[in-house]
């Protein structure tokens, strides 16, 4: 009688862990399954961690599945917790890459990187890591040309007034002096005193030869003359 009510006490126990391991592994099929589903974060540059020398140029995260470029969004802040630089990152394939403006300064600090993309079934998923960036040299300044604050009317006066200069002083070059021109004025009035002069003794000359030939003429008349 003893045996017999034990028998199936036991059976029932058998049934009752039998079903409890299949209730257990259907949930945890179930509750596992759609979250293995969702994208994750496999790699990212520069890497969580990561000590740089110099600047990155971009910030890029690689996925292992493709995610959804639905309002994608990358953060960057400083230590001090200041947004350096944000936007959308561009997404081709598993990856999602957000370019950094060159103007940006990055350096002697660490930053954090804060990331949200659409999963390829649709589930939002984000995250965030860290790099530090050394401290950068400072450019050496460099100074700026004078610039040249005339206008074009000014400048173009300045143009014509140092052609005349230029024009005069070549004129000049070639003019004769003061004292030239002087003695050139000089010379020429002289010529016609000196040509009048030049006629008078011409004029004298005549009349001496004129006045000697008559007395000659006088002189031979005198001597012919029969009374004496």
């Amino acid at each position: 009688m003893t045996l017999s009510l034990r028998r199936p006490t036991s059976a029932l126990l058998a049934l009752v862990a039998a079903l409890a391991l299949g209730l257990t592994t259907v949930l945890t099929t179930l509750t596992a399954g759609p979250a293995s589903a969702h994208d994750r974060l496999l790699t990212s540059d520069p890497a969580d961690g990561a000590q740089l020398a110099t600047p990155p140029t971009a910030i890029t995260l690689t996925f292992n599945t493709e995610p959804l470029p639905v309002e994608p969004q990358v953060v960057v802040t400083d230590s001090a917790g200041t947004v350096v630089t944000q936007g959308a990152p561009a997404i081709d394939g598993t990856t999602a890459t957000l370019a950094l403006d060159p103007a940006v300064a990055l350096g002697g600090d660490t930053y954090s990187v804060a990331w949200r993309v659409v999963s390829s079934d649709g589930h939002p998923i984000e995250g965030t890591f860290a790099f530090t960036v050394a401290a950068q040299p400072e450019a050496p300044a460099t100074e700026e040309p004078a610039t040249d604050d005339a206008t074009p009317e000014e400048t173009a006066t300045a143009e014509l007034s140092t052609d005349a200069s230029d024009a005069d002083a070549s004129a000049g070059s070639d003019t004769p002096t003061e004292d030239a021109a002087a003695e050139g004025d000089g010379s020429s009035s002289l010529v016609p005193v000196l040509a009048g002069l030049g006629a008078l003794v011409v004029a004298a000359a005549v009349v001496v030869v004129l006045v000697l030939r008559r007395r000659g003429a006088g002189t031979d008349d005198a001597a012919h003359d029969p009374e004496d």
